[in-house]
């Protein structure tokens, strides 16, 4: 299991919460503003050390205190962990088997988790960045490796965007072009093969809902595909240099996403939408599940079936709860949840005014 027990204290409107979830579903119900989306983000701090909300960490901090802490002691791949997150206005603070950790990937690795929530559609709506990041997710916990090279190729990028910006001759950027090149090459394979390897689970899912359009999906690596990376950036060169940046490479990465050849987004309606972005995270849910059957991810539901009518809830939720995942999931009202056509164990928590309570499991 993942999450054993879950500690927090001054998270926004969370004075002192501790509870022992189901290892399998766990529902929170209460009104608007009782504190179930402020639960939620405080299990994500604890995976990426960040709000899925907001980037101002220190506007998590209860108004009348110093600092937030969360805890938790989990069990992962067959060992026990206690992770310790701490934030006061300055820094955040990680903990993980009583040792400090350098990065928020420690984290991650530890607690994988995954969010579906009303702003997932933004996966179809919204610019390249937010599929590169769906993208990224999941290549960081499928393809062991792959953190080293992103941020060698992020600082690469720096290194070549301050050159530009300096005015630096061409023939003294070779060598960073060089450089970009390579890691490029290797990150844009990296990509392509867990995409192939994704799609396969996103169509299985599209299929098993049905009434959806056939999507078409196409990796766009951030420069043409009719020529190489090095050839895009010495036609670019002076264009780079005007504008101070690399307007090229694997940071322009997309995931272009079709339905009767066009972008999804100008053909599917709004619920439709809502729909596919949440079988997008559960597609990688699946993956990351079959790919190592030994970890157990954490996935986050934030109110979204109240945006969904009764099949596709019903379909949605049959399946989260179908594979290994332990889920927390936000309602206003407890039906909204399709409780009755599930067959899994489940821990029901009413959520009022920060204080949150078992109520059944």
């Amino acid at each position: 299991m993942a999450i054993q027990s879950i500690s927090i204290t001054d998270f926004r409107n969370l004075h002192h919460v501790d509870i022992n979830p189901s290892r399998h579903l766990n529902l929170l119900v209460g009104k608007n503003g009782s504190g179930k989306t402020s639960f939620l983000e405080a299990i994500h701090f604890l995976g990426a050390a960040r709000s899925f909300r907001t980037h101002q960490s220190k506007q998590l901090i209860n108004s009348e205190r110093e600092q937030f802490i969360l805890f938790t002691r989990l069990k992962q791949g067959g060992a026990t962990y206690s992770v310790g997150v701490s934030r006061d206005k300055q820094t955040t603070k990680i903990k993980i088997a009583n040792r400090y950790a350098t990065s928020a990937a420690e984290l991650a690795s530890v607690l994988p988790i995954q969010v579906v929530n009303p702003d997932t559609h933004k996966l179809l709506e919204e610019g390249p960045r937010f599929r590169r990041r769906f993208i990224e997710w999941g290549v960081f916990h499928v393809k062991h490796g792959y953190l080293n090279v992103w941020q060698k190729c992020r600082h690469i990028l720096k290194q070549r965007n301050a050159a530009l910006k300096q005015h630096w001759p061409r023939k003294a950027m070779v060598e960073w072009d060089s450089a970009l090149v390579s890691v490029s090459t290797e990150i844009s394979t990296i990509r392509e093969d867990y995409v192939a390897q994704l799609l396969p689970y996103i169509n299985q899912l599209i299929t098993e809902v049905g009434d959806l359009p056939t999507l078409d999906f196409g990796l766009y690596q951030g420069w043409p595909n009719d020529v190489t990376l090095a050839e895009v950036l010495l036609s670019n060169w002076e264009s780079d240099r005007k504008k101070g940046i690399t307007q090229y490479g694997p940071h322009r990465a997309d995931l272009r996403i079709r339905a009767n050849g066009l972008l999804a987004k100008d053909v599917v309606s709004r619920g439709q939408q809502k729909l596919i972005t949440a079988l997008l995270k559960l597609g990688q849910v699946r993956y990351l599940e079959h790919a190592h059957p030994g970890k157990t991810l954490v996935l986050l539901i934030d109110d979204l079936p109240a945006e969904l009518d009764k099949e596709h809830r019903q379909a949605l939720m049959k399946i989260a709860t179908d594979g290994n995942s332990q889920i927390f999931i936000t309602a206003t009202d407890p039906d909204l949840v399709e409780l009755n056509s599930l067959s899994v164990n489940y821990c029901m928590f009413h959520v009022e005014h920060g204080n949150i309570v078992l109520a059944s499991g």
